[in-house]
C-alpha cells in the first residue's frame, strides 16, 4: 500500500467500517429505553477531548518550538488548566463522564495504567523500529513489514485461546508475564548496531514482543472490568479502550520530541552517517523499555482492598 500511497494505510480501513456499522445495525439488539433517570456531561466531554489533544500537540510541537519557548510553555499551562477544569466538572456534575470513585475498585487504576504502558511502549517501538530498518538500514515497507509479521502472527493464532489460558492460569499473571517478556524485547533490542543480523539480533525482541502483547493485551481487558457493579460496565471497558489510545498517543509524542530533539551531528553537506542515526533513535528506545517495565512495576504492585460486590450501592 505506501508503494502506491501512503494515504491508502487511511483509506483502506474506511470500506471495512462502514461494513462493520451497517452489519452491527442488523444484527446487535437495540437496548431497552432506560427507566432511570440520565444526563449528558457534554462539558465533561469537552474539555476532556481538548486538553488531551492540546497536551498531545505541546508535545510533539515542543521541539521545534523550544521546550522552554512561550508557546511551549503556555500549551502545557492551558493543557494543565482544561484538565484541571475537567476534573471538576466530573466532581460537581450530577452524570459524570467518569466517576473518579471507580478507579479505586478492583484491578481498574492497575489495568488503566498496564493499557498506557503496553500500548504507549509498543506503538513507540514500532516507530522506532521503522525508521531505524528503513532510515539506517535502508529497508523497504515490505521489508520492515515482513520484519515485524511474526509479532502479527502470535498474537492473531494465540487471540482465539486467550480466555482458555486465563482461565487456566489468571489474567494477573498473565499481564505480569507479558509485560516481563515486552520488556525483555525492548531491552535486547538496544543492543543493535547498523548491520544487524536479522535472526539473532532483531527477531528475538519481535518474537518477545509477539508473545507479551498476546498474553497481556486480553488479561489487561478483563481485568480492567472484574469486579465491577453491571450498571459500570460500560464505564469500566470505555476507561480501558480510551487508556490504550491516549497512553499510545502521549508516549508517542514523547518519543517523537526525544527524537527531533537529538542532534544528528550532520556534516557540512547535510548527510547523516547511520551510525548518527541509530544514536538519533536510541532515546526512543530507552523511553519504550522504560514505561514497559513502569507499567510491570504498576501491575505488581499490592492491590487496594475492594469493597464486596454487596456493601455496593444497588445500581
Amino acid at each position: 500500500m505506501t508503494s502506491l500511497s501512503w494515504r491508502w494505510t487511511f483509506l483502506v480501513s474506511v470500506p471495512i467500517a462502514v461494513a462493520v456499522v451497517l452489519l452491527g445495525m442488523l444484527f446487535i439488539p437495540r437496548d431497552k429505553p432506560s427507566t432511570e433517570e440520565s444526563g449528558h456531561d457534554v462539558w465533561g466531554a469537552v474539555t476532556l477531548a481538548l486538553g488531551m489533544l492540546g497536551l498531545v500537540y505541546t508535545l510533539v510541537s515542543a521541539p521545534e518550538k523550544g521546550w522552554g519557548s512561550v508557546a511551549t510553555i503556555a500549551g502545557f499551562a492551558i493543557s494543565a488548566a482544561v484538565l484541571a477544569t475537567f476534573a471538576v466538572i466530573e466532581n460537581r456534575v450530577k452524570h459524570p463522564l467518569i466517576r473518579f470513585g471507580i478507579l479505586r475498585e478492583g484491578w481498574v487504576a492497575r489495568a488503566n495504567l498496564s493499557a498506557v504502558g503496553l500500548f504507549g511502549s509498543y506503538l513507540s517501538f514500532q516507530f522506532i523500529l521503522t525508521m531505524y530498518l528503513q532510515s539506517v538500514l535502508g529497508w523497504s515497507p515490505l521489508g520492515m513489514a515482513l520484519a515485524l509479521l511474526p509479532t502479527g502472527l502470535l498474537v492473531a493464532t494465540s487471540a482465539p485461546f486467550a480466555d482458555r489460558f486465563i482461565e487456566k492460569f489468571g489474567a494477573p499473571k498473565l499481564i505480569l508475564t507479558g509485560l516481563t517478556a515486552m520488556g525483555l524485547g525492548y531491552v535486547l533490542f538496544l543492543r543493535v548496531g547498523t548491520s544487524p543480523n536479522y535472526v539473532l539480533d532483531i527477531l528475538p525482541s519481535v518474537i518477545l514482543l509477539g508473545i507479551g502483547f498476546a498474553l497481556a493485551f486480553p488479561s489487561i481487558n478483563v481485568q480492567a472490568t472484574a469486579g465491577i457493579r453491571d450498571s459500570e460496565q460500560g464505564l469500566a471497558a470505555g476507561l480501558i479502550q480510551t487508556s490504550t489510545q491516549v497512553g499510545a498517543a502521549l508516549v508517542l509524542a514523547v518519543t517523537t520530541a526525544l527524537v527531533s530533539g537529538h542532534d544528528t551531528g550532520a556534516g557540512t553537506n547535510g548527510t547523516v552517517s547511520a551510525a548518527a542515526m541509530l544514536d538519533q533513535y536510541r532515546p526512543g528506545l530507552v523511553l519504550s523499555a522504560a514505561v514497559a517495565i513502569a507499567a510491570l512495576l504498576v501491575a505488581a504492585s499490592p492491590a487496594r482492598r475492594r469493597r464486596a460486590l454487596a456493601e455496593q450501592p444497588a445500581a
